[in-house]
């Protein structure tokens, strides 16, 4: 069964959501980050294949990659949101596998939030973009 979390954040950008048909895990999340999140972007196993989602936010901050080992997979996405430079967005990002905690990105200011996948896996995630990542949901998948 497949749900959709979220999104948590503010109501800027545009909405951004993907085609889950076929989608099993994900494998690479690319974290644009400084004084907020700027982007992310992820990569995700289709039918067997690897496919790169467009990246959701802007082209700032520094890049940190993290890759998932095969038999890895998310279980929390937690984080903060709030007010930077006159736009509210996602202001940091923790991502929590089944094996270990990668970041806080950015900086843990503002509101906390979190989309935990209730006994499941996260395989994807939906958002509203623009300049910066300004929300985040996630596609939970329950067996």
């Amino acid at each position: 069964m497949l749900i959709k979390m979220g999104p948590c954040g503010g109501s800027g950008g545009s909405q951004r959501d993907m085609n889950m048909t076929g989608v099993t895990r994900i494998v690479k999340i690319v974290v644009r980050s400084g004084r907020t999140i700027d982007a992310v972007s992820f990569s995700y196993e289709r039918s067997g294949e690897l496919e790169w989602s467009p990246q959701l936010g802007g082209s700032g901050g520094s890049i940190n990659e993290i890759n998932l080992a095969a038999n890895e997979y998310l279980t929390s996405v937690v984080g903060h949101y709030g007010h930077y430079k006159k736009h509210f967005v996602i202001r940091s990002l923790t991502f929590i596998s089944n094996f270990q905690t990668y970041g806080p990105y950015g900086r843990e200011e503002g509101i906390s939030f979190a989309l935990p996948s209730a006994r499941g896996r996260i395989i994807g995630f939906h958002a509203r973009s623009g300049v910066y990542l300004d929300a985040i949901g996630t596609y939970v998948w329950i067996d």
